[in-house]
């Protein structure tokens, strides 16, 4: 625009208003863009980093990488561990990795987040598992460092309502809980027979008692019965205290309790000479035999059952905790004779696929209910 027509416009009211209109249309048009492409940058994703086999996205804003890093190191994490659950840690934005490390409700939450997320952003389920396995690695080692930390050397520090069992020289395991714990000895529930009556151990009785404590952690110590009492109209069991509890040793892997349905088939294996050499072939059975699993880890799994095989045979188990079926071979390490009927089987898992293996340390740690 020349000089004159400039002055012209400046001089005319009317020009000068039908300008300012078209500014602020222009305007209100460029903000209103403005908005919609943020709106879409928010939606997709659009410029934020991600993960080429995570496909993780999120802005590392509020994340201490060094104070991460620091933290995990002290926790006893490896530095490809560390590096794993680093770009998670950025996802989530964790600010203080420390009470993180420090706090076992708010690990297990970041844990769960960190399945959610793989589950969420892997490119295939192949890398999904991959990706599983590798958290279920380091939980697991976190586990098993808690574990050597947590000591407990005498029954005085018991809780009340801690799960206790005993046994009985020549009798099987009864399971009790611990109803007090006072200065002269440790009020119990007492044993009960299958038909629910109490079964009166006389004073002096001596039992072997186990327990399990934080993160886990099995006990033993030896005793005996004091005697019995009356609290209100409820009948209690009183054993003696021990300062001289022992740590059992740790358990690799991460246990729940549970009565999952399971079915299981004998596996018949015989030994051939191949060219000289002896070579294990198996066979699986074609009869099904129904079990309930009482309890289950990565590293194997007790199945009560009316139809127990014995120890050192192999068998395979099909059983569902939530994703669909799985399947398992293992090897029967102990079999407890149950005095109603049948037993439970104490099996050790020697052939189980990765998708399994997931799949059991997801229910064991609750992440996919």
């Amino acid at each position: 625009m020349s000089l004159p027509l400039f002055l012209a416009a400046v001089a005319d009211p009317a020009l000068h208003a039908q300008e300012n209109k078209t500014t602020i249309m222009v305007l209100g048009i460029a903000i209103g863009v403005g908005i919609v492409y943020l709106a879409i940058r928010q939606i997709f994703g659009l410029g934020s980093s991600s993960s080429s086999s995570g496909g993780l996205q999120g802005s590392s804003s509020g994340f201490n990488r060094n104070g991460f890093r620091k933290a995990a190191k002290a926790a006893g994490l490896a530095k490809d561990e560390i590096r794993f659950l680093e770009e998670y840690a950025r996802l989530q934005k964790v600010g203080n990795p420390e009470f993180l490390f420090r706090n076992p409700a708010k690990l297990d939450s970041f844990f769960r987040s960190v399945f959610k997320s793989i589950e969420q952003y892997s490119e295939n389920e192949p890398a999904a598992e991959e990706r599983k396995a590798a958290l279920f690695q380091i939980r697991e080692g976190l586990n098993q460092a808690q574990n050597r930390i947590v000591q407990v050397s005498s029954t005085r520090q018991l809780g009340r309502n801690m799960p206790l069992s005993f046994l009985v020289k020549g009798e099987e395991s009864y399971p009790s809980t611990v109803l007090a714990v006072e200065a002269g000895g440790i009020a119990a529930e007492p044993p009960k027979d299958p038909y629910g009556e109490t079964i009166r151990l006389k004073r002096g009785t001596k039992l072997t008692c186990y327990f399990y404590g934080k993160a886990r952690q099995g006990y033993r110590f030896e005793t005996r019965v004091s005697g019995w009492e009356l609290v209100g109209s409820r009948e209690v069991m009183i054993i003696a205290h021990s300062d001289a509890v022992k740590a059992l040793p740790a358990r690799r892997h991460q246990r729940k309790e549970s009565k999952v349905p399971c079915t299981f088939y004998r596996v018949a294996v015989s030994v051939e000479k191949i060219k000289g050499r002896d070579r294990q072939k198996a066979k699986v059975e074609k009869i099904p035999y129904l079990g309930t699993i009482a309890d289950i880890s990565a590293g194997g799994l007790g199945i009560q059952t009316s139809n127990p095989l014995q120890a050192t045979e192999y068998v395979k188990i099909e059983f569902d905790t939530g994703p669909g079926v799985q399947s398992a071979y293992g090897r029967v390490v102990r079999m407890n004779r149950l005095r109603s009927s049948g037993g439970i089987m104490h099996i050790q898992f020697v052939k189980i696929t990765r998708r399994s293996l997931n799949a059991i340390l997801s229910f064991v740690y609750g992440y996919t209910e």
